[in-house]
């Protein structure tokens, strides 16, 4: 892959991008961490939004509140060490928590703050590949309001320090003078990447293949491929210390939820690839709507089309935004997970950034460049309005004091309802506050792969809309002693509690 040298990232005083890009950064950050602290969590946050605040008590990820002892559940003895996931999207919770305190607000804090990496990555990248500091902002300002990056961005699991560290490794390597020393920091990248979700198997292979097919003799491409994986393993092997300690839950807990689903999976995968693309493809609509979906279509149409007409640099742009999204559909097969979708997106936004601004450019002649920017960013900023939560921002502001739509208020309404000391099964919404306050708690599930709640010795049940429907239905003997918020409203906070029967 072949390329011309690189022209310098935007920066500097004769352009403003890095400041418009910090200014866009405070605008996402000041409209989503205030809702961090009011809204219940979500998905598997009730897992992997509280192992950071136990590592700074422990010194190891934990989930207290599941104590499993089924060697079949993937979190056995979950509550003794955890190795659902590799660890170090639990430590960067841990050093957020040992700033702001303990609680889901710092937890969702930390992916906040890999997803500014992402964005500020993707305007390196962009402003790399283009020369241009209106391309650069473009293409961030598509991925940071966009919602493939919302999610990952503004939940509590490792999904967005993984894309974070996966666009490190590229741009350490994407250039045609990468040196050994930037090979190597890329494969530090990518290392670090697959320390916190296996989802950095995509950009791993993504530059291991780019190095494989850039300029230079196979000698030296194979030598770069060589190092850019031995980096990555070391990297990697940061995790071999903690999985020593346990190598027995490692392989259950691992074993369980990564390789004994994941492991025929690319067979699977590749023998219905047609019916596999069609599944993710309409996820991917459904998750970030027709109209991102179509700029995206449009961004890789265009880009593609230069990098065949012999534009060398929208050649890597091109196979960079093609390629993480191919393997990342190699990676997932059907596995339904969306937070995934935000990889690839970040590579796919340089192609919509950079192709508005050549259609900015257009206009320049005729309009001037600073109403020919404003054009493409009014247009761009009106393809992402759709779905990014502006009903859930307007919902929570006016009902900023409604104790329903604050969790930790809400929380302590029900916990005011039962006995100090008493155990509580609290589904996955609330079950973290309840521990964050010091209260006996088990997580009400009912799922044998997961946890199965049914044999453990709680007094009282609290439910969710989840939990109402998920769990609740297999738990018998349980009789209603309160309702807590309004049903009907799909923003604000509702729960049920119950008693467990004397037998």
């Amino acid at each position: 892959m072949k390329c011309q040298p690189d022209p310098p990232a935007p920066g500097g005083r004769a352009d403003r991008s890095g400041l418009i890009l910090a200014l866009m950064m405070a605008g996402f950050l000041a409209w989503q961490v205030p809702l961090f602290y009011r809204i219940r969590a979500g998905q598997d946050e009730d897992f992997y939004g509280v192992p950071g605040m136990m590592i700074l008590r422990s010194g190891l990820p934990t989930i207290p509140y599941l104590p499993a002892r089924d060697p079949g559940s993937v979190f056995y003895r979950a509550d003794e060490a955890l190795y659902t996931l590799p660890p170090l999207g639990f430590y960067l919770e841990a050093a957020v928590h040992l700033v702001l305190g303990d609680g889901l607000g710092p937890a969702r804090v930390s992916s906040a703050g890999a997803g500014m990496a992402a964005v500020a990555l993707v305007w390196s990248l962009a402003g790399r590949w283009s020369g241009s500091a209106r391309g650069a902002l473009l293409a961030a300002a598509s991925y940071v309001f966009c919602r493939a990056f919302l999610f990952p961005s503004t939940t509590a699991r490792p999904d967005m320090a993984a894309i974070a560290f996966g666009l490190g490794a590229i741009w350490w390597t994407a250039r045609d003078g990468r040196r050994w020393r930037e090979v190597t920091l890329g494969g530090l990248c990518s290392g670090l990447s697959l320390l916190c979700h296996p989802i950095g198997l995509v950009p791993t292979a993504q530059v291991g293949l780019a190095l494989l097919i850039g300029a230079g003799s196979w000698r030296r491409k194979l030598g770069k491929a060589g190092l850019f994986g031995l980096a990555s393993l070391t990297a990697f092997g940061l995790w071999l210390p903690m999985i020593a300690l346990h190598p027995d839950l490692f392989r259950i807990q691992f074993g369980g939820n990564v390789l004994g689903r994941a492991g025929p999976g690319l067979g699977r995968t590749l023998l219905g690839l047609p019916g596999v693309v069609a599944y993710q493809a309409r996820q991917f609509l459904d998750h970030v709507g027709p109209i991102q979906a179509g700029l995206y279509g449009a961004g890789m149409t265009w880009a593609s089309r230069e990098a065949l007409r012999g534009d060398a640099r929208m050649k890597r742009v091109a196979y960079h935004a093609a390629s993480a999204s191919m393997l990342l559909v190699l990676f997932m097969g059907r596995h339904h997970i969306r937070d995934y979708y935000g990889y690839p997106a970040a590579l796919l936004g340089v192609t919509v950034g950079l192709g508005l601004d050549r259609a900015a450019g257009l206009l320049d002649g005729r309009l001037g460049r600073r109403a020919a920017s404003a054009v493409a960013a009014g247009a761009l900023g009106l393809a992402l309005v759709p779905g990014s939560g502006l009903r859930v921002l307007a919902a929570h502001l006016g009902h900023w004091d409604d104790p329903n739509y604050r969790v930790e208020v809400f929380a302590d309404r029900i916990l005011a309802d039962i006995p100090p000391g008493a155990l509580v099964a609290a589904d996955g919404s609330l079950v973290l506050e309840f521990f964050e306050r010091g209260h006996p708690v088990v997580e009400a599930l009912v799922d044998p792969f997961f946890f199965d709640v049914r044999s453990q010795p709680f007094d009282y049940a609290v439910f969710g809309p989840v939990g109402l429907e998920q769990a609740r239905p297999g738990i018998e003997g349980l009789e209603l002693v309160r309702t807590y918020g309004d049903r009907a409203d799909p923003f604000g906070h509702y729960a049920e509690l119950y008693r467990r029967k004397s037998e």
